[in-house]
Protein backbone atom coordinates (compact mmCIF):
# COMPACT_ATOMS: atom_id res chain seq x y z
CA UNK A 1 0.00 0.00 0.00
CA UNK A 2 2.84 2.40 0.81
CA UNK A 3 4.39 1.67 -2.58
CA UNK A 4 1.09 2.43 -4.30
CA UNK A 5 0.71 5.70 -2.42
CA UNK A 6 4.19 6.77 -3.38
CA UNK A 7 3.16 6.52 -7.03
CA UNK A 8 -0.17 8.28 -6.45
CA UNK A 9 1.52 11.24 -4.77
CA UNK A 10 3.52 11.87 -7.93
CA UNK A 11 0.32 12.56 -9.87
CA UNK A 12 -0.52 16.31 -9.82
CA UNK A 13 -4.26 15.67 -10.11
CA UNK A 14 -4.14 13.40 -7.07
CA UNK A 15 -2.41 16.14 -5.10
CA UNK A 16 -5.19 18.55 -6.10
CA UNK A 17 -7.79 15.99 -5.01
CA UNK A 18 -6.15 15.64 -1.59
CA UNK A 19 -6.13 19.41 -1.15
CA UNK A 20 -9.81 19.69 -2.08
CA UNK A 21 -10.81 16.95 0.33
CA UNK A 22 -8.72 18.39 3.16
CA UNK A 23 -10.47 21.74 2.66
CA UNK A 24 -13.92 20.08 2.52
CA UNK A 25 -14.34 21.33 -1.03
CA UNK A 26 -16.32 19.45 -3.72
CA UNK A 27 -14.23 17.66 -6.32
CA UNK A 28 -14.95 15.50 -9.36
CA UNK A 29 -12.68 12.86 -10.87
CA UNK A 30 -13.61 11.54 -14.32
CA UNK A 31 -12.19 9.37 -17.07
CA UNK A 32 -10.80 6.60 -14.82
CA UNK A 33 -11.05 2.85 -15.25
CA UNK A 34 -12.49 0.58 -12.57
CA UNK A 35 -9.16 -0.40 -11.02
CA UNK A 36 -7.92 3.21 -11.05
CA UNK A 37 -10.99 4.33 -9.12
CA UNK A 38 -10.16 1.71 -6.49
CA UNK A 39 -6.59 3.06 -6.35
CA UNK A 40 -7.89 6.55 -5.55
CA UNK A 41 -10.44 5.32 -3.01
CA UNK A 42 -7.74 3.32 -1.20
CA UNK A 43 -5.45 6.34 -1.25
CA UNK A 44 -8.12 8.62 0.21
CA UNK A 45 -8.95 6.08 2.91
CA UNK A 46 -5.29 5.84 3.82
CA UNK A 47 -4.74 9.61 3.87
CA UNK A 48 -7.79 10.76 5.83
CA UNK A 49 -9.12 9.49 9.14
CA UNK A 50 -12.76 10.07 8.27
CA UNK A 51 -15.65 7.86 7.09
CA UNK A 52 -15.76 7.20 3.35
CA UNK A 53 -18.80 6.19 1.30
CA UNK A 54 -18.56 4.57 -2.14
CA UNK A 55 -21.63 4.34 -4.38
CA UNK A 56 -21.59 1.86 -7.28
CA UNK A 57 -24.06 1.44 -10.11
CA UNK A 58 -24.87 -2.24 -9.44
CA UNK A 59 -24.12 -5.22 -7.21
CA UNK A 60 -21.45 -6.68 -9.52
CA UNK A 61 -19.45 -3.44 -9.55
CA UNK A 62 -19.85 -3.11 -5.77
CA UNK A 63 -18.50 -6.62 -5.14
CA UNK A 64 -15.60 -6.07 -7.53
CA UNK A 65 -14.73 -2.76 -5.87
CA UNK A 66 -14.80 -4.42 -2.44
CA UNK A 67 -12.42 -7.15 -3.63
CA UNK A 68 -9.99 -4.62 -5.08
CA UNK A 69 -10.06 -2.46 -1.95
CA UNK A 70 -9.48 -5.55 0.19
CA UNK A 71 -6.24 -6.16 -1.73
CA UNK A 72 -5.10 -2.56 -1.17
CA UNK A 73 -6.28 -2.04 2.41
CA UNK A 74 -5.92 -5.52 3.89
CA UNK A 75 -9.59 -5.86 4.84
CA UNK A 76 -12.81 -6.20 2.88
CA UNK A 77 -15.15 -3.21 3.22
CA UNK A 78 -18.84 -4.04 3.76
CA UNK A 79 -21.19 -3.90 0.77
CA UNK A 80 -24.78 -3.08 1.67
CA UNK A 81 -26.94 -5.49 -0.35
CA UNK A 82 -30.31 -4.56 -1.79
CA UNK A 83 -33.41 -6.52 -0.83
CA UNK A 84 -36.65 -7.65 -2.43
CA UNK A 85 -39.80 -6.65 -0.58
CA UNK A 86 -42.06 -9.55 0.41
CA UNK A 87 -45.53 -8.43 -0.70
CA UNK A 88 -47.21 -11.82 -1.19
CA UNK A 89 -48.06 -14.57 1.28
CA UNK A 90 -45.47 -17.32 1.37
CA UNK A 91 -44.71 -20.21 3.66
CA UNK A 92 -40.98 -19.47 4.08
CA UNK A 93 -39.02 -16.24 3.64
CA UNK A 94 -35.24 -15.97 3.79
CA UNK A 95 -34.15 -13.00 5.89
CA UNK A 96 -30.42 -13.47 5.23
CA UNK A 97 -30.05 -10.31 3.12
CA UNK A 98 -32.16 -8.24 5.51
CA UNK A 99 -30.09 -9.40 8.47
CA UNK A 100 -26.88 -8.52 6.67
CA UNK A 101 -28.31 -5.09 5.90
CA UNK A 102 -29.42 -4.56 9.52
CA UNK A 103 -25.97 -5.44 10.81
CA UNK A 104 -24.34 -2.88 8.50
CA UNK A 105 -26.97 -0.20 9.17
CA UNK A 106 -26.49 -0.63 12.90
CA UNK A 107 -22.73 -0.26 12.52
CA UNK A 108 -23.28 2.92 10.48
CA UNK A 109 -25.63 4.34 13.11
CA UNK A 110 -22.95 3.85 15.77
CA UNK A 111 -20.20 5.40 13.65
CA UNK A 112 -18.15 2.19 13.58
CA UNK A 113 -17.89 1.98 9.77
CA UNK A 114 -14.88 3.69 8.17
CA UNK A 115 -15.53 2.60 4.58
CA UNK A 116 -18.98 1.57 3.30
CA UNK A 117 -19.93 0.52 -0.23
CA UNK A 118 -23.48 0.99 -1.55
CA UNK A 119 -25.31 0.46 -4.79
CA UNK A 120 -27.85 3.05 -5.89
CA UNK A 121 -30.61 0.54 -5.14
CA UNK A 122 -29.45 -0.42 -1.65
CA UNK A 123 -28.88 3.25 -0.78
CA UNK A 124 -32.38 4.36 -1.82
CA UNK A 125 -34.60 1.49 -0.62
CA UNK A 126 -36.99 2.26 2.21
CA UNK A 127 -35.86 0.76 5.49
CA UNK A 128 -36.30 0.90 9.25
CA UNK A 129 -35.53 4.42 10.57
CA UNK A 130 -32.30 4.77 12.52
CA UNK A 131 -34.14 5.93 15.64
CA UNK A 132 -36.38 2.84 15.59
CA UNK A 133 -33.44 0.49 15.02
CA UNK A 134 -31.58 2.10 17.91
CA UNK A 135 -34.62 1.60 20.15
CA UNK A 136 -35.16 -2.02 19.05
CA UNK A 137 -31.51 -3.07 19.34
CA UNK A 138 -29.98 -3.74 22.74
CA UNK A 139 -26.81 -5.12 24.28
CA UNK A 140 -26.50 -7.92 26.80
CA UNK A 141 -23.58 -7.51 29.23
CA UNK A 142 -22.29 -9.96 31.80
CA UNK A 143 -22.92 -8.76 35.34
CA UNK A 144 -26.03 -6.74 34.47
CA UNK A 145 -29.59 -7.65 35.47
CA UNK A 146 -32.25 -8.51 32.89
CA UNK A 147 -35.65 -9.74 34.13
CA UNK A 148 -36.32 -12.83 32.03
CA UNK A 149 -39.89 -11.92 31.08
CA UNK A 150 -38.77 -8.48 29.87
CA UNK A 151 -35.94 -10.03 27.82
CA UNK A 152 -38.27 -12.54 26.17
CA UNK A 153 -40.76 -9.78 25.37
CA UNK A 154 -37.98 -7.72 23.73
CA UNK A 155 -36.95 -10.69 21.62
CA UNK A 156 -40.55 -11.32 20.54
CA UNK A 157 -41.05 -7.66 19.58
CA UNK A 158 -37.83 -7.81 17.55
CA UNK A 159 -39.23 -10.69 15.49
CA UNK A 160 -37.44 -13.63 17.13
CA UNK A 161 -39.07 -17.07 17.12
CA UNK A 162 -38.99 -19.26 20.20
CA UNK A 163 -37.97 -22.85 19.48
CA UNK A 164 -36.64 -25.91 21.23
CA UNK A 165 -33.11 -25.56 19.87
CA UNK A 166 -31.44 -22.58 18.18
CA UNK A 167 -30.17 -23.44 14.73
CA UNK A 168 -30.35 -20.20 12.71
CA UNK A 169 -30.52 -16.40 13.02
CA UNK A 170 -33.74 -15.01 14.47
CA UNK A 171 -34.33 -17.86 16.92
CA UNK A 172 -34.14 -18.11 20.70
CA UNK A 173 -34.58 -20.93 23.18
CA UNK A 174 -35.08 -21.02 26.94
CA UNK A 175 -34.09 -23.82 29.30
CA UNK A 176 -34.43 -22.82 32.93
CA UNK A 177 -31.95 -20.01 33.51
CA UNK A 178 -30.24 -20.48 30.13
CA UNK A 179 -31.25 -18.40 27.09
CA UNK A 180 -29.84 -19.13 23.63
CA UNK A 181 -30.11 -16.27 21.10
CA UNK A 182 -28.98 -16.08 17.47
CA UNK A 183 -28.71 -12.40 16.58
CA UNK A 184 -28.13 -11.16 13.01
CA UNK A 185 -25.30 -9.08 14.50
CA UNK A 186 -23.20 -12.21 15.15
CA UNK A 187 -21.75 -15.09 13.13
CA UNK A 188 -22.69 -17.53 15.88
CA UNK A 189 -25.45 -17.72 18.51
CA UNK A 190 -24.79 -16.84 22.13
CA UNK A 191 -25.71 -18.74 25.29
CA UNK A 192 -26.60 -16.53 28.25
CA UNK A 193 -26.70 -18.15 31.70
CA UNK A 194 -28.64 -16.30 34.41
CA UNK A 195 -28.44 -16.45 38.17
CA UNK A 196 -31.82 -15.01 39.04
CA UNK A 197 -32.05 -11.83 36.95
CA UNK A 198 -28.29 -11.36 36.75
CA UNK A 199 -26.46 -12.40 33.59
CA UNK A 200 -23.78 -14.59 35.13
CA UNK A 201 -21.85 -15.89 32.10
CA UNK A 202 -22.23 -15.73 28.33
CA UNK A 203 -20.50 -17.37 25.40
CA UNK A 204 -20.79 -18.29 21.73
CA UNK A 205 -21.69 -21.83 20.71
CA UNK A 206 -21.72 -23.95 17.57
CA UNK A 207 -25.31 -24.36 16.30
CA UNK A 208 -24.43 -27.74 14.76
CA UNK A 209 -22.94 -29.36 17.87
CA UNK A 210 -24.63 -27.02 20.40
CA UNK A 211 -21.29 -26.89 22.21
CA UNK A 212 -20.00 -23.67 23.71
CA UNK A 213 -16.84 -22.43 21.95
CA UNK A 214 -15.69 -19.24 23.69
CA UNK A 215 -16.79 -16.74 26.33
CA UNK A 216 -17.85 -13.18 25.68
CA UNK A 217 -18.70 -10.24 27.92
CA UNK A 218 -21.28 -8.57 25.67
CA UNK A 219 -23.54 -9.31 22.71
CA UNK A 220 -25.58 -7.02 20.44
CA UNK A 221 -29.14 -8.15 19.76
CA UNK A 222 -30.67 -6.77 16.54
CA UNK A 223 -34.18 -7.16 15.08
CA UNK A 224 -34.65 -10.19 12.83
CA UNK A 225 -35.94 -8.25 9.79
CA UNK A 226 -36.34 -4.70 8.54
CA UNK A 227 -40.15 -4.70 8.81
CA UNK A 228 -41.30 -5.63 12.31
CA UNK A 229 -45.04 -5.06 12.97
CA UNK A 230 -44.52 -4.67 16.72
CA UNK A 231 -42.22 -1.69 16.08
CA UNK A 232 -45.23 0.40 15.01
CA UNK A 233 -45.24 3.61 17.12
CA UNK A 234 -48.26 2.24 19.03
CA UNK A 235 -47.25 -1.41 18.90
CA UNK A 236 -49.20 -4.21 17.27
CA UNK A 237 -52.47 -2.67 18.52
CA UNK A 238 -51.68 0.52 16.63
CA UNK A 239 -51.06 -1.40 13.41
CA UNK A 240 -54.34 -3.28 13.86
CA UNK A 241 -56.16 0.03 14.35
CA UNK A 242 -54.63 1.34 11.10
CA UNK A 243 -55.79 -1.77 9.25
CA UNK A 244 -59.31 -1.45 10.62
CA UNK A 245 -59.44 2.12 9.30
CA UNK A 246 -58.27 0.91 5.89
CA UNK A 247 -60.93 -1.80 5.89
CA UNK A 248 -63.63 0.68 6.89
CA UNK A 249 -62.53 3.09 4.19
CA UNK A 250 -62.51 0.31 1.60
CA UNK A 251 -66.05 -0.77 2.51
CA UNK A 252 -67.33 2.76 1.90
CA UNK A 253 -66.04 2.84 -1.66
CA UNK A 254 -68.57 2.58 -4.46
CA UNK A 255 -66.39 0.21 -6.43
CA UNK A 256 -65.57 -2.33 -3.73
CA UNK A 257 -62.32 -4.24 -4.29
CA UNK A 258 -63.25 -7.62 -2.83
CA UNK A 259 -59.78 -9.11 -3.22
CA UNK A 260 -58.12 -6.21 -1.44
CA UNK A 261 -60.73 -6.31 1.32
CA UNK A 262 -60.16 -10.03 1.91
CA UNK A 263 -56.41 -9.50 2.05
CA UNK A 264 -56.72 -6.69 4.60
CA UNK A 265 -59.12 -8.69 6.76
CA UNK A 266 -56.93 -11.81 6.62
CA UNK A 267 -53.83 -9.80 7.56
CA UNK A 268 -55.68 -8.09 10.41
CA UNK A 269 -56.73 -11.48 11.78
CA UNK A 270 -53.11 -12.68 11.74
CA UNK A 271 -51.89 -9.65 13.67
CA UNK A 272 -54.76 -9.80 16.18
CA UNK A 273 -54.00 -13.45 16.92
CA UNK A 274 -50.24 -12.93 17.24
CA UNK A 275 -49.46 -14.98 14.15
CA UNK A 276 -46.35 -14.54 12.02
CA UNK A 277 -46.93 -12.64 8.77
CA UNK A 278 -44.03 -12.86 6.27
CA UNK A 279 -45.63 -10.26 3.96
CA UNK A 280 -45.53 -7.42 6.50
CA UNK A 281 -43.60 -5.33 3.95
CA UNK A 282 -47.06 -4.45 2.63
CA UNK A 283 -47.50 -2.20 5.64
CA UNK A 284 -44.01 -0.73 6.00
CA UNK A 285 -45.38 2.80 5.57
CA UNK A 286 -47.83 2.19 8.44
CA UNK A 287 -45.26 0.55 10.71
CA UNK A 288 -42.65 3.26 10.05
CA UNK A 289 -44.44 6.57 9.29
CA UNK A 290 -41.03 8.21 8.92
CA UNK A 291 -39.62 7.60 5.44
CA UNK A 292 -36.02 6.44 5.84
CA UNK A 293 -33.30 5.00 3.61
CA UNK A 294 -29.68 3.98 4.13
CA UNK A 295 -28.73 7.56 3.21
CA UNK A 296 -30.21 8.69 6.55
CA UNK A 297 -27.72 6.41 8.31
CA UNK A 298 -24.87 8.01 6.37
Amino acid sequence: MDKLLSFLKNIPEYQLLLKSVSRNEPAAVTGLGQINRSHLIAGLRHEFDRPLVVICQDDMTARRTAQELAAFLGQTPPVLPSRELTLYDTAVVSRAWEQKRLNQLHALSEGRTKLQIFTWESLSQRTIPASVLKQAAFTLEVGQEYPLEDLLEKLTHAGYTRCGMVEGPGQFAVRGGIVDIYSPAADRPIRAEFFGDELDTMGCFDPDTQRRTENTDSAVILPVGETQPRLHPEGIDGLCADLRRLISRQKRRKNLNEKLLKTLEADLEKYENGMSHPASDRYMALIYPEFATAMDYV
